[in-house]
């Protein structure tokens, strides 16, 4: 286990308000943000969640140098910040440092820390696996290696239910669709369970409800047939029979089309499922199969239209509700979060190859 940066420096007065809790929308102010994340120009595909009282963050990539339009390369980190929730004075600050610069990873917040599992760094995908943690009462954060997957996983997605770890979709380094788990403080390995039915779901987004896991969104290519397929719909594997079910269609947008959510993000929050960011299911499709304008890369942000709705669904009722244009969840490659009443967004791009380092919340939809 590796110690990082001490948190004493940064414990705030215990009377001080959380910052999240004073961080109050209102009509004429529907959204708030956390300070900026500290990488100039943001990052996407990161680790993110909550651990204690801290907001913390790490990994992730970006194009510092020379635009991704302008065929720059593309940098990855391995610095972890983390910003105290309980003072509403607080900065990020330096916390760790994972193993390896690495993005397009999959994390899961769990009673004992951020567990961080898979992606890819410069030149290969990944089995590391490793949890983010609280230690010496707080005053630091560590980084405690975990059993690495079987295989590498890169731009899958993970979650945490009865305190096992899972990690499903995104590119498996056997060609799989395999769900994998994990008991942090009991495994010595992952074990493997079911595959998901259907084609490749790459950058899906996966979350936990009760004793049922959803697998949704992703996308998959076909080289040989130069066909990208969306998905859209949920997947749902049972925790306790071990099967897979489904598909559960999402609902449709009110411009009609499809939602894709690949490189979309959720959270699980009081019984309902909410989905929001990712890329436009036409605009992406068209662009991986190779019908997309010339200057793709170069139109302004709007152009892409990436998803500002929110689709909450209610697996008692089998029912979605859309929350049209939400303000700050129009990212790729963000993590969503849900603190206090309200949805976090992440870091993740505005457009292909551009990112952001802005925090936003909203108040969770009633």
């Amino acid at each position: 286990m590796k110690d990082m940066f001490p948190f004493k420096r940064l414990l705030a007065p215990a009377c001080l308000a959380l910052s999240l809790a004073g961080c109050s929308p209102s009509p004429s102010q529907p959204a708030c943000r956390l300070p900026d994340y500290p990488v100039p120009g943001g990052v996407s595909a990161p680790f993110a969640g909550f651990v204690g009282r801290w907001l913390v963050v790490g990994g992730g990539c970006n194009f510092p140098g020379v635009a991704a339009a302008d065929g720059g390369p593309k940098v990855y980190y391995p610095q972890v910040y983390a910003l105290d929730t309980a003072d509403t004075a607080s900065a990020w600050k330096p916390a760790a440092e994972l193993p390896l610069p690495v993005a397009y990873g999959a994390s899961a917040e769990t009673e004992k820390g951020l567990v961080c599992i898979g992606g890819q760094c410069a030149d290969s995908s990944l089995t590391q696996v490793f949890r983010i943690e609280p230690a010496e009462g707080g005053r630091r954060l560590a980084v405690r290696s975990l059993p690495p997957l079987p295989v590498a996983v890169d731009n899958a997605a993970a979650t945490c239910a009865d305190g096992v770890v899972y990690v499903t979709g995104g590119n498996q380094g056997d060609g799989g669709r395999a769900l994998y788990a994990l008991r942090p403080d009991a495994d010595s390995a992952w074990t493997r369970l079911a595959d998901y039915p259907g084609g490749q779901r790459v950058q899906p987004v996966l979350l936990a409800c009760g004793k049922t896991l959803y697998l949704a969104g992703g996308f998959m290519y076909d080289k040989p047939d130069n066909r990208c397929t969306l998905p859209a719909s949920l997947l749902a594997y049972s925790a306790e029979d071990g099967k897979w079910s489904g598909p559960i269609p999402f609902p449709t947008p009110a411009g009609g089309g499809r939602y894709a959510l690949s490189g979309g993000a959720g959270v699980s929050v009081g019984g309902r499922l909410y989905l929001t960011g990712g890329v436009d299911y036409r605009i992406f499709k068209e662009a991986m199969e190779g019908r997309g304008p010339a200057d793709y890369l170069r139109k302004p942000v709007e152009w892409y239209s990436f998803n500002r709705d929110i689709l909450e669904y209610d697996p008692a009722r089998r029912t979605w509700q859309v929350h049209p244009a939400a303000e700050g969840m129009g990212k790729a490659g963000g993590v969503l979060l849900h603190r206090e009443g309200r949805l976090w967004m992440v870091c993740g791009e505005v457009k292909p190859g551009i990112r952001t380092p802005q925090i936003v919340g909203i108040p969770l939809p009633d």
